[in-house]
């Protein structure tokens, strides 16, 4: 008996964090591999069918359809014992106007998106499963094509499980981005996730999943450098939710060495004082591209590298991603 309440009393812990803090920040496994790599700090660039999850507003400029996918490679440790399939994230996007003839801004862009990640005690069989299926939308909407809007709606998905005992709920939140092309070296965005803060109730736990601020800026040193800053929680709703998470700043370099091979560092909530979000990283994308039936196909292949500064118990320094993006 006492046994099966620490168990319960483990995982209610984490379930806590995990929907105080906004699933997918503590643990950071999905998402896509390019904004991984840069320390989560893409909300200002948003430039690819990433988007959708992290600002849709930069579905506006959609030009071609997209599908691509994200996993991590390797196991996160006892408590998280991720994979390339259970946890990962799947994107397609594409511009509304199907036929594109460079009218896109006029009607926008969509994706649709899938998110996955799983919680296992290899020793005491616990289990947590959160599925995050969403939909967004962008649009241009200034007279010189420089600002854009969007809007997505997500759905966290819980199913908990311990010894004798079950628990899942579900809830719907929708979330605002804003991107602006200032001028050819500086892009402002901004989003809002959880607007209307849904809550989700385990065993008997109401928790509010809180509203999330994130301004963010990108400067283009030229065409083949961008570094992107990211200001994470700027109102300091998550102070008072469990995993204080206010104004955590986020950082990303990404430079070409070429048409094909790009670099990437990030940090990742550099200033928090929960240790355990912190991490560093470094990634590389390559580019492939080919013809089929007179259409160019554009294939990308990204990789991350995560490294945790202090990982929570029994949870591996390292993590391991890599993502397939196909364009055409």
């Amino acid at each position: 008996m006492i046994k099966l309440l620490r168990v319960t009393a483990r995982l209610l812990m984490f379930a806590i964090i995990c929907l105080c803090a906004c699933p997918g920040v503590t643990f950071a496994a999905a998402g896509g591999a390019r904004p991984i790599s840069l320390g989560g700090a893409f909300v200002a660039i948003a430039d690819d069918a990433n988007a959708a999850i992290w600002n849709p507003a930069g579905l506006g400029w959609q030009k071609n359809r997209e599908l691509s996918y994200s996993g991590i490679l390797s196991k996160r440790g006892e408590y998280i014992p991720g994979d390339f399939i259970s946890d990962g994230a799947l994107i397609f996007a594409q511009p509304l106007h199907i036929n594109y003839r460079g009218d896109f801004d006029e009607f926008g862009g969509i994706g649709v998106y899938f998110l996955n990640s799983d919680y296992k005690n290899e020793t005491t069989c616990a289990k947590q499963t959160l599925w995050q299926p969403g939909i967004a939308y962008g649009r241009v909407f200034s007279s010189n094509d420089a600002m854009a809007w969007g809007v997505s709606v997500n759905s966290y998905m819980y199913d908990s499980e311990v010894s004798g005992a079950t628990a899942s709920d579900n809830a719907v939140a929708l979330n605002a981005g804003y991107l602006w092309y200032l001028n050819n070296s500086i892009t402002l965005g901004l989003l809002v996730e959880n607007i209307n803060e849904p809550i989700i109730s385990l065993y008997g736990v109401g928790s509010r999943i809180v509203r999330i601020w994130r301004p963010a800026l990108a400067y283009y040193f030229s065409d083949s450098t961008i570094l992107s800053l990211e200001i994470y929680d700027l109102t300091g709703n998550t102070s008072n939710s469990g995993s204080d998470y206010s104004q955590n700043i986020r950082l990303g370099l990404e430079h070409y060495l070429s048409n094909e091979i790009s670099l990437r560092l990030g940090s990742h909530n550099i200033n928090s004082e929960v240790d355990s979000s912190k991490y560093l990283s470094l990634g590389i994308g390559w580019l492939r591209s080919d013809f089929f039936n007179s259409k160019l196909i554009n294939y990308y292949l990204d990789y991350s590298l995560i490294y945790w500064t202090d990982p929570i118990s029994n949870m591996e320094k390292a993590t391991h991603q890599l993502g397939f993006t196909v364009r055409f």
